[in-house]
């Protein structure tokens, strides 16, 4: 457990291992068929497990801080200072300011190309035959390899997966440099920093509800942990820090990866969320609630999440990030804008 986000006390050591025991997941379970997974974890609930898409919101009403005009987003994602915002046919990319005015950088991108993964300055984007990356690396990476999803490394490498084949490809210089097999298809993949070493890089499949760490460096996969009921989306923070939404089970969960991946902490949130994301700033886990129009800032450094801050949010608000000052940022994927929340247009929750 990092020091830096959790307080290291007996009951949040209680927690830990309670947590870990209920949600950890052998590689031997990720294969059990449909059926298997459902008898095995019980429940109503379970009826619904895996799978896991966005439900659509109602009307906004009066959501705080500034919305400004953007057509339906995709994805949020920022790395150096730079956001990159996801549509149908375009990834843009510009500074808070640029985002907010409209003068963002636009590249075109057709419709086989998947969702935006940013790390190190640069944006990965997989499309049909090629990873294009833009920002702080303008390349273009050509394979055969079935590509859908992709990430770049602190260090440079450019990793890739499919929600076609169970593979993880890693290119260095441009080249297919190792082929590692994983538990199942990739929905999303993340490539996370860590202090002192090399970055962890987390993957997601939505069918199984399922959350894994690669070994990329080890070239082997890493374990798989079930992300409750129905993951969401999965947002990477400071020192191997990994939030993920459960969208069925409405709850938050807290991962370390600086060795391996470990459920540190869960909490139910308000019903539906599909994104998080760490405000550094604030120390806060956030995460989006679909049903209710809703975000909900926590503190994870107790042992248990506990909620500290909340907005009400822009319809259909699946993306969300945080600047440095502690702004948060969240994108309707049905055309109601990108709205910018500064703390001090934060209610509190105590």
């Amino acid at each position: 457990m990092n020091a830096r986000l959790f307080a290291p006390t007996h009951r949040a050591r209680m927690a830990v291992a309670l947590g870990a025991a209920a949600a950890t997941l052998t590689l031997s379970a990720c294969g059990a068929s449909p059926a298997a997974k459902i008898e095995e974890a019980g429940g109503e609930a379970a009826a619904s497990m895996g799978s896991a898409e966005p439900v659509r919101s109602p009307a906004s009403a009066n959501p705080a801080g500034k919305v400004v005009d953007f057509d339906p987003v995709r994805d949020l994602d920022i790395t150096d200072g730079r956001i990159g915002v996801r549509t149908q046919d375009a990834l843009t990319i510009g500074t808070p300011e640029e985002i907010e005015q409209g003068r963002g950088a636009r590249h075109e991108l057709d419709e086989s190309c998947g969702e935006a993964s940013a790390n190190a300055g640069t944006f990965a984007v997989a499309c049909d035959g090629e990873i294009k990356l833009f920002g702080q690396r303008e390349e273009t990476i050509s394979t055969d390899k079935p590509v859908t999803a992709a990430t770049v490394a602190s260090s440079g490498e450019v990793l890739a997966a499919s929600d076609s084949e169970r593979k993880v490809w890693v290119f260095d210089g441009g080249e297919l440099k190792d082929t590692i097999d994983v538990a199942r298809e990739t929905d999303q993949l993340q490539a996370v920093p860590v202090d002192g070493q090399r970055d962890s890089v987390v993957r997601t499949n939505r069918f199984d509800t399922t959350i894994q760490d690669v070994d990329w460096s080890g070239s082997r996969q890493g374990g798989t942990l079930r992300v409750g009921l129905g993951v969401g989306k999965v947002r990477g923070g400071e020192h191997g820090l990994v939030l993920a939404a459960d969208s069925t089970g409405n709850q938050i969960h807290v991962y370390t990866t600086d060795d391996i991946i470990r459920l540190q902490q869960s909490a139910p949130v308000p019903e539906a969320p599909w994104d998080a994301a760490w405000d550094r700033a604030q120390r806060l886990a956030w995460v989006s609630s679909l049903t209710s129009n809703t975000a909900t800032g926590y503190d994870i450094s107790q042992g248990v999440p506990v909620r500290k801050k909340h907005f009400a949010t822009v319809a259909d608000a699946q993306s969300m990030i945080t600047l440095d000052d502690g702004t948060v940022l969240a994108a309707s994927a049905s055309g109601d804008g990108i709205q910018f929340v500064a703390p001090s247009d934060q209610t509190d929750s105590e």
